[in-house]
């Protein structure tokens, strides 16, 4: 009997031995593995640095504007797309495209003319970098102007990132780039969302930060730019407040006396390396109302007296009183997704497209994609889905990540992204539909180019 304890003794021994020596070489593995992705990082790093350097190289060179035409934008999707305030035009400006090897991150802006259906490729010096995943709005103030925030620049592996936090506004009739150097304004990051209520007040939420060695960082702050004092405030509330929770990839627009923001996405960190990641289905109106004592804040800044606000002193900018409250009832939670996009017509209704729901586990991460059109009636917060997808031969196939901007009640939608299996389609086709009617009925105005369909494994490089 003792024999035989022994042996089995033995054997556990020599067992726990092989487990030890085994963990010990994956940990060794892991080390290795690890010190490969910084090396990578490191050399990204660099080569991030290296094509920056080469493109403020080549920006000053450029020494007047050039405009040239050209049949339309390449494939891409997170670039931003506004409607210009005399309404000729439509502005697209950076983006990005991948195909599967390589990201594209690019510097382009154009001009669309709606009347004509053509496009410009136009290059202005001491321009912004190149960059994808930012925000603009447009303003009729001084001849026209487009303004920019944040951003990313990705490696070409998509590995590493550089987020922006960096202003810009587009003086459009002078054809000029005018870096604005204001303190106190939103941290870097990209998938934010900015609009701009009453053409004066640019209104930035949300986002992330992802510097590709720890798990992004999700925002919900909330930043306001006085565009009659040149003036970053940030909007901060009480634990007790209404608040949405952090997240990128939303839809916000101006509605009524405020603004609507409504789905999108986040990861949080469950245990240890363990993230899971949540799509949003939840919306918000945000409204900023005259208040004497924000009123007296504001005199006092303008005064260029030092102010220090209270907790509760903290929703107070602008000369307003602004707060957050969660719009319930309905069924919207059925199909707000994230990176859908969304504007606001003329009569004030917003309409949203397309999207993606993700449905994660353990070894993969599946997304449902949505060619749905929406409305938003501003009287009672209630959704509504358009009428004619069934119908419709030019109705835009399913996808995320595409931008829409308004004339109107004329909708225009750009680009974005596709899944196929494990491909990723990046789109530049172009449509537009007439949002005031029941049914719709799109218009293409140009088809998606065969570039789109490019996608390289990983063994052909």
């Amino acid at each position: 009997m003792g024999k035989r304890e022994n042996a089995q003794v033995r054997r556990d021994r020599r067992q726990k031995k092989k487990t030890k020596q085994k963990r010990q070489e994956q940990k060794q593995t892991m080390k290795e593995s690890r010190a490969k992705q910084r090396d990578k990082q490191k050399r990204e790093e660099e080569d991030l640095d290296a094509m920056l350097a080469e493109f403020a190289e080549m920006d000053r060179q450029l020494t007047e504007v050039v405009e040239k035409k050209c049949t339309h934008p390449s494939p891409r999707c997170a670039c931003s797309f506004v409607t210009s305030p005399d309404g000729n035009d439509l502005i697209l400006y950076g983006g990005e495209f991948t195909n599967g090897l390589k990201t594209h991150i690019y510097p382009d802006l154009f001009f669309y003319n709606i009347k004509k259906n053509t496009w410009k490729n136009c290059k202005i010096p001491n321009g912004p970098p190149p960059r994808s995943g930012h925000q603009a709005v447009c303003v009729p103030r001084a001849g026209g102007q487009m303004w920019m925030f944040g951003g990313e620049y990705a490696s070409p592996g998509g590995s590493n990132f550089k987020h922006y936090n960096d202003f810009w506004v587009l003086h459009i009739k002078e054809r000029t780039w005018e870096k604005i150097e204001a303190p106190n304004g939103p941290s870097a990051r990209s998938g934010h969302r900015m609009v701009v209520i009453s053409n004066r007040y640019v209104v930035v939420f949300g986002g992330f930060h992802d510097n590709a060695k720890k798990a992004p960082r999700y925002f919900n702050d909330l930043h306001v730019f006085d565009l009659d004092t040149y003036r970053w405030q940030k909007i901060s509330f009480t634990p007790l407040d209404p608040c949405p929770p952090p997240r990128s990839a939303c839809q916000l627009a101006t509605f009524k006396d405020g603004v609507v923001l409504f789905g999108g996405y986040s990861i949080t960190r469950v245990k240890g390396e363990v993230t899971k990641g949540e799509t949003h289905d939840d919306m918000w109106h945000l409204v900023g109302e005259d208040d004497d004592e924000a009123a007296e804040i504001e005199e006092q800044l303008n005064e260029a007296k030092e102010v220090k606000k209270t907790a509760k002193q903290g929703c107070l900018a602008c000369g307003k009183r602004w707060a957050w409250s969660r719009v319930r009832g309905g069924d919207f939670e059925k199909f707000i997704h994230c990176s859908g996009t969304c504007a606001t017509s003329s009569n004030g209704t917003i309409v949203s497209f397309g999207g993606v729901k993700d449905k994660e586990t353990e070894d993969s991460l599946l997304g449902d994609f949505f060619d749905d059109l929406y409305k938003l009636n501003p009287s009672n917060f209630k959704w509504s889905q358009m009428a004619g997808k069934d119908d419709d031969e030019n109705w835009p196939c399913m996808r995320m990540s595409c931008m829409m901007t308004c004339k109107g009640n004329i909708m225009f939608l750009f680009g974005g992204i596709l899944e196929k299996g494990d491909r990723q389609v990046t789109l530049n086709d172009m449509y537009k539909v007439d949002v005031s009617k029941k049914s719709s009925s799109w218009t293409t105005l140009h088809e998606v180019d065969g570039k789109a369909a490019e996608w390289l494994e990983e063994e052909s490089s």
